[in-house]
Formats: C-alpha cells, sequence, structure tokens
C-alpha cells in the first residue's frame, strides 16, 4: 500500500486486451476498499460489465448484504468476499442462500507458519488473523460455498511460484 504504481493503462483498454486474448473472466479488486472497508470502484466496474465482453468478479470491501447487492446490480457476474468471510463466515453462508452460490467467491489469503498451517490475513493483508485455512473453508463449504480464490501471500509477487502443494491439499480436501 505505501508504494503506488500506476499504468498507463485504463481498465477499458485492458478488458478488450483480456477479452481480446481469450479471457472470458476478468476479477477486479478494489484495494483500497479491502483495506478501508469502503469499496469506491462502481463507476469502473459499471463501465466494464457494460462493455458486455467479460464476466466481471469483484471485490474489495464487500462487508455487508448491501454492498453486494450493490456490485450485482453495478454489473458483476459474481462478488468476491475476503475479510467477512473469515470474520463472520455464517453471514457470507447467508449471502449464498440469498443471492446463489455462483454469485459469491470467497477470497482467503493466508501466511504460512513454521509448522505449515495456513493462517488467515484479512483487510488488505493487514490483519492477521487466528483462523486457519482448513476451518474456515469445511464451514463455508457446508455452507454451500462453491468458488474460492486462495493466495499464499508470502509467496504472490515474490517470484516464488504458487504454492502449489497448498492448492492441491484444498482442492483434494474439499
Amino acid at each position: 500500500f505505501a508504494a503506488e504504481t500506476r499504468y498507463q493503462a485504463t481498465p477499458a483498454g485492458l478488458l478488450a486486451r483480456y477479452a481480446d486474448a481469450g479471457a472470458r473472466r476478468l476479477h477486479v479488486v478494489d484495494l483500497d476498499g479491502a483495506r478501508d472497508g469502503v469499496p469506491g470502484n462502481e463507476a469502473i466496474l459499471r463501465e466494464l460489465a457494460g462493455a458486455g465482453r467479460l464476466a466481471i468478479q469483484a471485490g474489495g470491501g464487500v462487508r455487508s448484504a448491501a454492498v453486494v447487492e450493490r456490485l450485482l446490480a453495478a454489473g458483476a457476474a459474481r462478488v468476491v468476499v475476503g475479510s467477512i468471510a473469515i470474520h463472520d463466515p455464517e453471514e457470507v453462508i447467508d449471502w449464498i442462500g440469498r443471492f446463489g452460490a455462483e454469485r459469491i467467491v470467497a477470497a482467503l489469503d493466508v501466511r504460512i507458519d513454521a509448522d505449515g498451517t495456513p493462517w488467515l490475513a484479512s483487510h488488505g493483508w493487514q490483519q492477521q488473523s487466528r483462523h486457519a485455512l482448513p476451518a474456515v473453508l469445511e464451514l463455508l463449504a457446508r455452507g454451500g460455498l462453491r468458488h474460492v480464490l486462495c493466495t499464499d501471500i508470502g509467496r504472490d509477487g515474490a517470484l516464488a511460484g504458487p504454492n502449489l502443494d497448498l492448492y492441491s491439499n484444498c482442492v483434494r480436501q474439499f
């Protein structure tokens, strides 16, 4: 968050490039919203969804049903929830029932400790929780969750490659 990089590309221009390359879905994250809990990219979401070229899944700061409704109304095919999935999974289970399992994605970011336990982080990776990934996944899966984005934030962006052991274990277990 302390080092912002600005790119010349526009969101619409990037969407077109991804669509032309064969993408079917675009993942859009409001990082300020994730950190602060106040999403602010609805206008961009409307523009991207309005292009009609890709299904959009959007998240970052989604901590209420009202925000889920606004993002869906703005054109998101799926809404990505992170912090609330960790701290109030029962609320997310309610949203799965209310909006449909195809409309909700849980974004679960983990830091692996020395014992190999994947502990969940929230609020744009700024807060370390006391919740382990398997326990939260188990609860959400029982509640109907179908879509998960899991990131080992100790490796992501560090040129260490994906944590294939973590992801394959999750696929096998859930």
